[in-house]
């Protein structure tokens, strides 16, 4: 991929590359003009004036004598000459004071332009400053709220484990009581289906020794009927055999 440095839809390959150095933007500080122009100007403006005072100092006169024109030049006296001199000299004096003026108005704009710059860094500073410790309070304040969040959600949830548990304990503690109770119930019943039991195996046993002692007593009975009857019928068969003693 080549880089076509007249592209106007083009990027720059430092901004798309994150290790490379951020440049920071700085607005640029409005400068005061030199004030030299204005110092050539009025030295200019001093220079023709003083030219134009020596032009016409002098007075011409033009004298017409006959058929010849002859031009006359009558110089001024010294006097005038020296008063010219001095309007000229304080007329460059106000104009060096004007000058000078002119550059301690210039050096003290600069200074005064340099001085609310300067303020005006110190303000953006103090505003930066102030903005980032206002960012540090909120974020602090943020913090501090999240971490309020997070130890009432773990302290809800601590209640609630709590309230679980005493729920589970409850519950388990019915749950032993329901089988304790259905254990009595089981070992009371179990206690009085022994108790039938014993009771139907007393009857049975009562039963069994009245049947005993009436079948023995019958079969006694009837031994006796036999023996008396086995008795009778001896006593018959002796006397039918008994021999006749009579011859």
């Amino acid at each position: 991929m080549t880089y076509d440095p007249n592209d106007p839809k083009r990027t720059n390959p430092v901004d798309s590359d994150p290790a490379a150095p951020k440049e920071t933007y700085v607005e640029p500080v409005e400068r005061r003009s030199s004030p030299l122009p204005l110092i050539i100007g009025v030295l200019l403006a001093l220079a023709l004036a003083y030219f134009v005072l020596q032009r016409f100092m002098t007075d011409d006169t033009v004298a017409v004598e006959g058929d010849s024109t002859t031009v006359t030049t009558t110089e001024e006296a010294p006097a005038e000459e020296a008063a010219a001199e001095t309007a000229v000299e304080e007329a460059v004096t106000e104009g060096e004071a004007a000058v000078e003026e002119a550059a301690s108005d210039a050096e003290a704009a600069a200074e005064g332009a340099a001085a609310e710059a300067e303020a005006a860094a110190d303000s953006a500073a103090a505003e930066a400053e102030a903005a980032a410790d206002s960012a540090a309070a909120e974020a602090e304040a943020a913090a501090d709220s999240a971490a309020g969040a997070v130890e009432d959600a773990a302290a809800d949830a601590a209640t609630a484990a709590e309230g679980a548990a005493d729920s589970a304990a409850s519950a388990a503690e019915e749950t032993v009581n329901d089988a304790t109770g259905a254990a009595e119930t089981a070992a009371e019943n179990a206690e009085a289906a022994a108790t039938d039991a014993a009771d139907a195996v007393g009857e049975a046993m009562d039963s069994a020794t009245e049947a005993a002692q009436e079948a023995a007593t019958d079969a006694m009975d009837q031994a006796g009927q036999a023996i008396e009857d086995a008795a009778d019928a001896l006593d018959d068969a002796i006397s039918v055999e008994e021999p006749a003693t009579g011859n």
